[in-house]
Parts: C-alpha cells; structure tokens; sequence
C-alpha cells in the first residue's frame, strides 16, 4: 500500500460533498467533526471543510489542513470503504500531534462502527 495521498483518494466534486453532508454520520471530538459514510468502493476518501468562520487566519487553517491530510494519508490503510469530510471545530490552542490524536481517534471510532 503506497502512503501517497493521490486525487482519488480525495472528495473533489460538489455532489461527492453534497452526498456525505445529506447521507453521512456525525462524530465530533475536542478539536474535530467528521462527517463519514460507507461506500463500495475499496478506497478511502478524505475531503476538507474548513470554515473561515472557526478559523479566522489562512495560517491557521492550512495548520488544520495540513494536519488532517496528514493523519488521514499514514492510516488510509485501515479506512478502507469510508469516505470522510473533516470540519475544525472552535478549540483553544493546542499541539499539533493532540490535534491529530484526537482526529485519528475519531477516524477510529467511525471505523469500529
């Protein structure tokens, strides 16, 4: 399995967005909310909705983003068949490995499901 985060393991298109919004299952955590839904196909998929209005400045949320690619990209192994769009929630300031703990603990949480 490659560690590669290519273009289709990524939620591109509105109506891929659209279907997990109206379809999928919420699960919120200290610093995260995803939102997932199981598919047929054999890959994960990650997609991002980081909202200027949790996160005022770029830098924070490229730091959010960057975050989530990251976590998402080294367990997209044990994902398999789970399509996700990850939402920061308000939060106060914390480190970035707590950040990616708590989404891979939520990512986990989905998975045992």
């Amino acid at each position: 399995m490659s560690f590669r985060l290519t273009r289709q393991s990524k939620v591109l298109k509105p109506s891929e967005y659209k279907s997990i919004f109206n379809n999928g299952k919420m699960t919120r955590g200290k610093y995260w909310q995803v939102m997932s839904i199981k598919t047929d196909d054999s890959r994960a998929k990650l997609g991002l909705a980081i909202s200027k209005k949790v996160h005022r400045l770029a830098v924070e949320r490229n730091r959010f983003k960057r975050l989530a690619r990251e976590t998402f990209r080294l367990n997209q192994a044990q994902l398999n068949n789970w399509e996700f769009v990850v939402m920061a929630k308000h939060a106060k300031p914390a480190s970035n490995a707590a950040i990616a703990e708590d989404l891979l603990s939520l990512f986990n949480q989905v998975v045992a499901k």
